[in-house]
């Protein structure tokens, strides 16, 4: 988490100096919600808050596991996302990823939600 934070310090730098760049890469985003979930589940256990994730149309999962984008940032806002939710979640409560493929555009980009 301390690494995290460093990090995060770091990445607000470089936008103030406009140089904050975003990388592109292929990556599988139910792989990397499962890593989240993953390390914020000592957390909620602490917590007692369950954690879930799904996608809304399981026909759409072929389509999230090569997306083109920024993995270490989408692993940012998904880690931000959760840690934030289970401040505002009541012992016993639960907080879930709902992704939900918006629209398709021949192939080449993919809108994403992520709901509570």
């Amino acid at each position: 988490m301390q690494e995290s934070l460093i990090n995060d310090l770091m990445d607000d730098a470089k936008m103030e100096n406009n140089q904050f760049k975003l990388e592109n890469e292929f990556f599988s985003l139910p792989h990397l919600i499962y890593e989240v979930l993953a390390m914020q589940h000592p957390m909620a256990l602490l917590a007692d808050i369950q954690l879930r994730a799904f996608v809304t149309h399981k026909s759409h999962l072929n389509l999230l596991v090569s997306l083109l984008g920024d993995r270490r940032r989408y692993s940012q806002m998904l880690n931000n996302f959760l840690s934030n939710s289970m401040k505002f979640t009541k012992k016993g409560g639960q907080v879930s990823i709902r992704v939900e493929v918006e629209s398709i555009a021949d192939n080449s980009a993919i809108s994403l939600r992520y709901m509570p």
